[in-house]
Parts: structure tokens; C-alpha cells; sequence
């Protein structure tokens, strides 16, 4: 909590008018905006390939109280965003492999499925 509180107070010090909007959008972000619902969370986590939001947590590497803070609360927008990208940037790559492979025959899906690479 203290390496929080001296982070917060130096950037405090750094601050200039052109960040006041940048700080309006980030209250505005986590208190006014509304949060992705824990079943939207735990649908995208489905669709990323994960079978539960543990095995998510476990994978990318980030604390099993996050991801179960989300999954009881939601996500606040802007961690919602960057999912929801992340996502879109897996459909992104699973429709490059197909085109690669219906070309090639090299067999990336297959590479990647067994890898366990979702």
C-alpha cells in the first residue's frame, strides 16, 4: 500500500492541465461507466478457450483474486475493453491459420492445438 500512496503523491506532483481529461475519464470510466457482468466475463473467457476463469488466471499469469473479483463483480470498462480486444485479435489469428492452412497444409491449428495454445 505505501509504494501505492508514494506513486500516487509523485505523480500528483507531474500532473498538468492537459491531464485533468485524462483524470475525468478515468473516474468517469470506473464509477459512471457500466462494468462488463460477471456472465459477459465468464462468456469471454469461454471464447478465448479457457474452461473456467482459474484455468484464465492460471495461463496469462494474473492473480486468482483478480480474476475472481471479476468473476463476482464484473470488469470495470476499460479492463473490459482490453479483453474484449484481445478477443477480437484471437479471431484475428484463428482466421489467419485457416487461410494459412487451407494454402499451405502446414498445419498451424494443429501446431497451436498442441501447444495448448488457445
Amino acid at each position: 500500500m505505501h509504494v501505492n500512496i508514494s506513486q500516487f503523491a509523485k505523480r500528483s506532483r507531474e500532473l498538468t492541465p492537459s491531464d485533468v481529461p485524462l483524470i475525468l475519464e478515468r473516474i468517469r470510466s470506473h464509477l459512471v461507466m457500466p462494468r462488463m457482468t460477471p456472465e459477459e466475463f465468464r462468456a469471454v473467457v469461454t471464447q478465448l478457450g479457457f474452461s473456467s476463469t482459474r484455468g484464465f488466471a492460471e495461463r496469462i499469469g494474473l492473480p486468482h483474486r483478480t480474476v475472481e473479483s471479476w468473476d463476482k463483480f464484473g470488469m470495470s470498462r476499460d479492463a473490459a475493453q482490453l479483453l474484449l480486444a484481445l478477443l477480437a485479435y484471437k479471431d484475428r489469428v484463428e482466421g489467419a491459420i485457416r487461410d494459412i492452412d487451407s494454402y499451405t497444409n502446414i498445419g498451424l491449428a494443429d501446431f497451436f492445438e498442441n501447444y495448448d495454445i488457445p
